[in-house]
């Protein structure tokens, strides 16, 4: 196991240990928690992508719709609000 040292402001410190005393375990593993939640949520397994494509997949609207107006180009719901 790697040793680590950190600096943070106290008050990080002792929000930090607060989280940590809450969970009932100590300041090392709340970090390790930390780190290893930024790592799996920044790297997306294949299932993930897989389904994203899927997902494309199913809403793409392939079908032509014919040669549409200026109008109806810039009419959107929102606008019409005001």
């Amino acid at each position: 196991m790697k040793e680590l040292v950190v600096k943070i402001d106290d008050h990080a410190y002792r929000r930090a240990e607060s989280i940590a005393s809450a969970r009932d375990i100590s300041l090392s593993a709340l970090v390790e928690e930390l780190v290893e939640s930024v790592t799996n949520d920044a790297q997306p397994n294949s299932d993930d992508i897989n389904y994203l494509f899927s997902a494309l997949d199913k809403g793409r609207n392939t079908d032509p719709i014919g040669r549409l107006g200026r109008q109806e180009l810039h009419d959107r719901p929102v606008l019409h609000r005001y």
